[in-house]
């Protein structure tokens, strides 16, 4: 990859450069003065991508984020560093653009960086609506604790709205906010929670058990699931169970402050969800009576080691791929796949009781 940056100017936060100031009103115009006589330099873009921060650190992360993104997801990148403890309302621009070579030529995305000083309940949404790449899908990563919506304009005409749970100190307040959003746009919003794509390889792990006929009926007898956690990532493990109880039919069952699954025929199924360092998940076990199905992963492993023993099965094992954990490869995973959760939500809310404690 080369990564090609406007000539750099002073940004407000140290030790970062976000490109080329501009006035608001002259940013398509100076865009457009990039691409005149620039050879064999070819702008494209396929969705529009706007990053929300409120984290003056997160914006070089996101300026190198982008340009990876871009080797793979040409982009119109809009990123937004809202300083909302400024005394004055106020707005700042900069442009940049990503190129890499592809065939000879180099392809370009181009990156608007805003900062948005003091709190106007407009402003974010005023920028991103002036300044999105015709009629693409709109992605938006937001970064930073939901709040109140105020604007469901802006929300109603997003494509993508991407998050990551695992990043929040307070999901029991977060998640109803998101399913807020979502309402806004009625059955357009996709909720992408990074969280859940994070989840997709071991996800997949677990259902290739059942791919072997001999274990498929063993599915009806799960008495106890296991999930081994790393510190901060009980939002993992959560989502993980609700997945579990969601496809196999399971509902919550709380009583006195003890809680369990009871499965269609009303049988109890225990969880524990235990902390240790390591993985953001390292295990998973699911048992019956009899058999045990188990996937493990050591701390910065790539691989999964999936053993299944005990009861009627002949005892296997196998090796699986665990999936990249970089946050760049889990957006671009995100970003590729396209198409709805349809799962997420319901097994968010299978799990929902359980998020405050």
């Amino acid at each position: 990859m080369s990564t090609e940056s406007i000539p750099h100017s002073e940004f407000p936060i140290s030790n970062f450069s976000a490109g080329l100031p501009v006035e608001v009103g002259r940013i398509e115009k100076e865009l457009g003065r990039l691409w005149e006589n620039t050879g064999d330099k070819t702008r494209a873009s396929l969705i529009n991508l706007a990053i929300y921060t409120e984290a003056s650190e997160n914006v070089a992360k996101n300026t190198e984020l982008i340009s990876q993104i871009a080797t793979e997801h040409a982009c119109r990148a809009i990123l937004i560093y809202a300083n909302r403890t400024a005394p004055e309302i106020g707005v700042k621009a900069w442009i940049n653009a990503h190129c890499h070579a592809v065939n000879k030529k180099e392809i370009c995305s181009e990156q608007i960086t805003f900062q948005l000083d003091g709190k106007s309940p407009t402003a974010f949404a005023n920028v991103v609506f002036a300044h999105l790449d015709s009629d693409l899908p709109f992605c938006l990563w937001w970064q930073a604790p939901f709040h109140e919506p105020h604007d469901s304009k802006l929300w109603s005409w997003v494509d993508r709205l991407i998050f990551d749970s695992n990043k929040w100190d307070d999901p029991a307040g977060q998640f109803p906010i998101v399913r807020q959003i979502a309402a806004f746009g009625d059955v357009r919003t996709v909720l992408c929670d990074l969280n859940w794509t994070r989840l997709l390889s071991l996800r997949s792990a677990l259902a290739q058990f059942f791919d072997h006929s001999n274990a498929l009926p063993c599915l009806g007898n799960i008495q106890a699931v296991e999930i081994v956690h790393a510190p901060g990532a009980r939002v993992s493990a959560l989502l993980l169970l609700g997945w579990l109880a969601n496809q196999l039919g399971w509902q919550l069952d709380s009583v006195l402050g003890r809680h369990s699954f009871r499965s269609a025929d009303r049988r109890e199924v225990t969880f524990r969800l235990i902390e240790e360092t390591g993985a953001g998940i390292s295990s998973c076990r699911l048992m019956t009576k009899l058999s045990k199905f188990s996937v493990d992963r050591a701390s910065g492993g790539e691989f999964f080691h999936a053993t299944a023993t005990g009861g009627p099965l002949d005892s296997f094992s196998q090796i699986l791929p665990a999936g990249r954990q970089r946050i760049a490869d889990i957006l671009l995973k995100e970003l590729s796949r396209g198409g709805s959760h349809p799962l997420y939500l319901q097994s968010l809310a299978i799990i929902e009781p359980l998020l405050a404690e």
